[in-house]
């Protein structure tokens, strides 16, 4: 087997790409194009004898599948999580046209919603996995078989480790070869977001008619959090999601008793008011909905506009009205790429969404082979095993392979398959979690004179700044503190009768709920505390090093190739006294 990539548009956006897996046996090429950007033309990439087994498309924002229609061809299909099918589908429905879409029906008639693995030939798999960035975003874990081997990749798509309105980041704890990493990086995600919240609820509070604008997948994100946060508190600011924002709302399925939605209105008054907060796209108002809604306010004094952009289009500056705006672009910081890579220490980093010495600066920078490439050549990562790039020094392929991963040990896709690791699944949380998602509480609780508790109250979660400060499990939760879980689990909640009085939740209940307590802190220690032994180190050349566990029962639950964290601490050195004992 031989798997290489190509860069897709390597002039104009850089985040698509195309996959070849090549078997040598029967002389057949799976040709698979992760996202469709602005410059893609498959047509162009693929040899005469080549075809397009499969399109994969990460999430739901118009510059990852914006040439869809124009590289369908061989009957591939397009696959995508069940929420990214949905968005993409209400567009192609309503705005297809303005979008400059081609052929939407075809393209709609080729989206087929995955959640699990799926067979694109006999040799290659795929599976979504979560990525956060936006709704219902996913990378894809892609499995190829060479011979009786496995092995995995990962293209990451746009990614966050935190939350994504209520959908999980992306995990660490993937079992993967090779990484195809975006590599945008946004430091300001979380002021801009803390501010952008802060604002409109603070002027909905002093009894302005606050109109904001947004794309539609950010306008469900800020939906999601203004909602809860004035739900949680005496902010009590209804929240109006209006035209495209409203039909993704409802498209993928949000419900909220404090959230109106309307998909058309024909008087702006209608979904206006003071101390409401209507949501609108598109993020600047000289269109659709929000030009509409922003014609209704844009003389009144009293009234507020909060722009929040991704940097394509200037924001307005001035109007009658107060002017806002923000830029929210959902991109992790470089210390969190930086992180991601190193738990999921990679063979190979292929560097994509970046170009010139953004991308440069990654060469080098970890353990692993980085590819940082600026056109449209073909690049083998793997041929009959993974090799480094011919331009890279013997002290650097050295260096990656004192690693773990070695030719002669790094089974990397096999153990994943014995071991029977259940990948994680794109499946939005029941709790909302400020933090996870990114708000700054404190300075939010600040800024609305709040009690910082009141926004803290949710579950504990993997925040962009602390993915190294939890224990992450193969789905993708994160172990809270233990104190913090019997702090907010040990006791049944109190029921209100009709009368207003209380009543405790039925002896039953209370039993059910205080045995999941203790089943989940079980959980919690054992993911926490592990296992104590001891061990002897074998030098077993090659620069592979094992570690002899002296415990037989501990190893016994054990599997090649998982991944385990040790903590050494080295004994002293013991003479001859020491092994028979002394009088």
């Amino acid at each position: 087997m031989q798997v290489s990539y190509q860069h897709a548009n390597p002039y104009n956006g850089r985040e698509s790409h195309l996959l070849r897996f090549h078997d040598e046996i029967h002389d057949q090429t799976t040709c698979i194009l992760v996202d469709a950007g602005s410059g893609v033309d498959v047509d162009d990439l693929l040899e005469e004898d080549e075809y397009l087994s499969a399109i994969l498309l990460t999430h739901a924002h118009l510059d990852h599948y914006r040439t869809l229609g124009s590289n369908l061809r061989d009957g591939a299909p397009i696959y995508a999580t069940s929420e990214t099918a949905a968005a993409i589908t209400t567009r192609l429905d309503t705005d297809a046209e303005h979008a400059d879409l081609a052929n939407p029906g075809d393209v709609a008639a080729a989206i087929e919603p995955i959640t699990d693995w799926t067979t694109i030939t006999s040799d290659v798999q795929i599976h979504p996995v979560p990525a956060g960035h936006a709704p219902g975003g996913c990378g894809f874990v892609v499995r190829f078989a060479d011979g009786d081997d496995h092995h995995h990749l990962l293209a990451t798509g746009d990614f966050t480790t935190r939350r994504a309105a209520g959908y999980p980041g992306l995990g660490t704890d993937l079992p993967v070869d090779a990484v195809l990493l975006t590599a945008a990086t946004n430091t300001d995600f979380r002021d801009q977001l803390t501010g952008a919240v802060g604002t409109v609820l603070k002027r909905a509070s002093a009894g302005s008619t606050v109109l904001t604008t947004s794309s539609g997948s950010t306008g469900v994100h800020l939906a999601y959090l203004l909602a809860h946060v004035a739900g949680a508190t005496d902010l009590t600011h209804p929240v109006t999601v209006a035209g495209r924002v409203a039909t993704l709302w409802e498209a993928l399925e949000y419900d909220h008793p404090g959230v109106e939605c309307v998909p058309t209105f024909e008087d702006p008054d209608a979904v206006l008011g003071p101390g409401r907060i209507t949501i609108a796209g598109p993020e600047v108002p000289i269109a659709g909905s929000s030009e509409r809604l922003f014609d209704a306010i844009e003389d009144d004094a009293g009234a507020t506009l909060v722009q929040v952009t991704s940097g394509a289009f200037d924001p307005k500056r001035s109007a009658g009205c107060m002017v806002h705006d923000y830029q929210l672009s959902n991109h992790p910081t470089e210390e969190t790429v930086d992180s991601v890579v190193e738990a999921l220490e990679p063979i190979h980093v292929v560097v994509t969404h970046q170009r010139g010495y953004v991308a440069d600066q990654y060469k080098d920078k970890y353990d692993s082979f980085v590819w940082a490439t600026d056109d449209a050549t073909q690049y083998t990562l793997y041929d009959d095993g993974w090799s480094g790039p011919p331009w890279v020094t013997e002290a650097t392929r050295r260096r990656v392979r004192s690693r773990r991963y070695t030719d002669a040990g790094s089974d990397i896709g096999g153990s994943f398959d014995t071991a029977d690791i259940p990948l994680p699944t794109v499946e939005r949380h029941d709790d909302v979690d400020l933090v996870a998602e990114g708000i700054d509480t404190a300075r939010l609780a600040e800024d609305l004179g709040l009690d910082p508790a009141v926004l803290e109250e949710s579950p504990v979660a993997i925040s962009e700044e602390r993915t190294d400060e939890s224990v992450a499990f193969a789905d993708g939760a994160s172990v809270s503190d233990p104190a913090e879980e019997m702090s907010r689990s040990d006791s049944p909640e109190n029921e209100q009768c009709p009368d207003g009085s209380t009543a405790e939740a039925d002896d039953e209940s209370g039993t059910d709920s205080f045995a999941e307590v203790l089943d989940r802190l079980d959980r919690i220690e054992d993911a926490v505390t592990g296992t104590r032994t001891t061990g002897t180190v074998v030098d077993a050349g090659d620069g592979v090093t094992l570690l002899r566990l002296t415990n037989e029962s501990v190893a016994e639950d054990l599997t090649h190739g998982q991944l385990v964290e040790l903590d050494i601490q080295t004994a002293p050195e013991r003479d001859a006294s020491d092994e028979t004992g002394s009088d």
